[in-house]
């Protein structure tokens, strides 16, 4: 079952996607997906091929070698390619949300992956925790645009294409179990499994967070009304004939 996965991962990577996109827009092969145990290194090397990736793993597990490996081979999947992560940012020097105002600067993209974590730590004496438990993945194509015409700045977009999901964890016990695990290109599902896949991200920590309970680093910024107000009453005429 692993050896589909594999086989899956290396047909999407391999894939010439300038034939669906132009060249200009960058077309580049991108996954995001979680899982609670990563310890097969052939999932960890065609994970790490892609040109980005993020995999959500359990807080539980240890850093197996696999997960080394995927973390130090793989590129990490930038925020601003996501739906809805244009207001999610990382926190500033005391913890709060960044502040958007009439003159704040364009938020720092968050480089996600390629190995996050999400639940709980072990129990030192050995009480059960809730752990994450699903595997999936959402395989897709970011691009990149930079519109001058319409003065939009960058346009980033993740483009999901298609979806895996099985009852195997990514290690090598689970190629000696009998395991399931299905490929998708269904619209509706790939959408409904990116949703929850972007919703799981939110609630991630980076790797190696030392937290007990889960403490989402991700945070949405918060836009002060007051001072956009201020500034388009104060610039008014600026703005009346448009």
């Amino acid at each position: 079952m692993l050896d589909d996965l594999v086989a899956g991962l290396a047909r999407h990577g391999s894939t010439d996607w300038t034939g669906e996109y132009w060249r200009r827009l960058e077309p580049a092969a991108a996954a995001i997906g979680c899982v609670p145990w990563l310890t097969d290194f052939a999932v960890a090397e065609a994970l790490a091929s892609f040109d980005q990736c993020c995999i959500v793993v359990d807080k539980q597990q240890p850093e197996y070698g696999a997960v080394r490996r995927l973390a130090t081979r793989g590129k990490p999947l930038l925020s601003t390619y996501l739906d809805g992560f244009e207001e999610v940012a990382l926190p500033d020097e005391r913890g709060k949300p960044p502040v958007i105002h009439p003159h704040s600067s364009r938020l720092e993209p968050v480089e996600l992956g390629p190995i996050r974590v999400a639940g709980w730590r072990r129990a030192s004496n050995g009480t059960a925790r809730p752990m994450l438990h699903a595997k999936m993945l959402v395989l897709g194509v970011t691009t990149y645009y930079e519109d001058d015409e319409m003065f939009a700045g960058d346009v980033l977009r993740f483009h999901p294409k298609l979806t895996w999901m099985g009852s195997a964890n990514w290690t090598q016990a689970a190629r000696h179990h009998i395991e399931f695990g299905v490929w998708s290109s269904d619209a509706d599902l790939v959408r409904h499994n990116y949703a929850y896949l972007l919703s799981l991200l939110t609630f991630s920590e980076p790797r190696g967070a030392a937290t007990i309970g889960p403490e989402p680093d991700l945070v949405s910024v918060v836009w002060d009304d007051d001072a956009f107000r201020e500034y388009f009453a104060k610039h008014r005429d600026q703005y009346e004939d448009e």
